[in-house]
């Protein structure tokens, strides 16, 4: 071979476009899963905010409302979120906290029985029991659930 002669043969082209038709789809395919999984974690890390930062307002408020009989749900006079001054006035609370999400609240009394929660069989107890749920319109991040129980003390 001279040194004149740098090129490639037809051959060595033919073997290079093979080899790149069957590496090509394969990256290719590693790529959209990595891209899919990281928009999953992506929009599980917000749906997480969301529901922290509802149940982060609600642990702030008063155990009840001294002032009136137990109720659950806003008392008469409580027109939104701004209004509300007790754990049990979020109950059967919903909102969208952004685009595609949409965030609900269930409060409900419990009690302690053996090493397991459970609904109160004569409420009012001392503990509530706060579920705040946050989901996806197209689901992509799941249900995102938190739940915690607060105490009257």
């Amino acid at each position: 071979m001279k040194t004149a002669d740098k090129g490639l043969t037809l051959f060595e082209m033919v073997t290079i476009i093979v080899v790149m038709g069957l590496v090509i789809p394969v990256l290719l395919n590693m790529w959209a899963d990595v891209a899919r999984k990281s928009g999953r974690s992506e929009s599980m890390a917000e749906a997480t905010f969301y529901a922290q930062e509802l149940m982060e307002e609600i642990k702030s408020k008063d155990f009840a409302d001294p002032t009136q009989t137990p109720v659950f749900g806003p008392e008469s006079g409580e027109s939104g979120r701004s209004d509300y001054d007790d754990v049990d006035d979020f109950n059967g609370y919903s909102d969208p906290p952004a685009s595609s999400y949409t965030r609900s609240c269930v409060v409900d009394y419990v009690e302690l029985s053996g090493s397991t929660w459970g609904a109160a069989t004569s409420p009012p107890t001392d503990f509530k029991r706060i579920t705040v749920t946050v989901s996806r319109a197209d689901n992509l991040s799941g249900n995102v659930s938190l739940v915690t129980i607060v105490a009257a003390f």
